[in-house]
């Protein structure tokens, strides 16, 4: 047998080619540009995003606001004291409404 050749350097080499070819062969396919949906459903996906902004547009509504009131729990005594940061109704003095002018 012919001492220039050995099968360890042969297989090492077949290996180090084979890694280097699909490192390659990944980085291509990487780079090649995606495929793209067809024009049929490209042209249905645009229309249903269409018809949901204009939904979302036209059902825009401000929910109706709650006025605060005198008897509410959470702006009474009870209640400011568990949210340092509500401000207590005045108080009505009874004494002024009730005497006439």
């Amino acid at each position: 047998m012919d001492e220039s050749f050995s099968p360890t350097v042969f297989l090492y080499g077949m290996a180090l080619i084979l890694a280097v070819g699909k490192a390659f062969t990944l980085t291509i396919w990487r780079t090649l540009p995606k495929p793209r949906l067809g024009l049929r459903q490209e042209m249905l996906q645009a229309w249903k995003n269409r018809r949901l902004q204009k939904q979302a547009a036209t059902n825009v509504v401000q929910p109706p606001r709650k006025e605060p009131t005198a008897d509410d729990s959470s702006r009474s005594a009870e209640g400011a004291e568990a949210e340092p940061h509500a401000t207590m109704p005045a108080p009505i003095d009874r004494r002024l409404i009730s005497e006439p002018p």
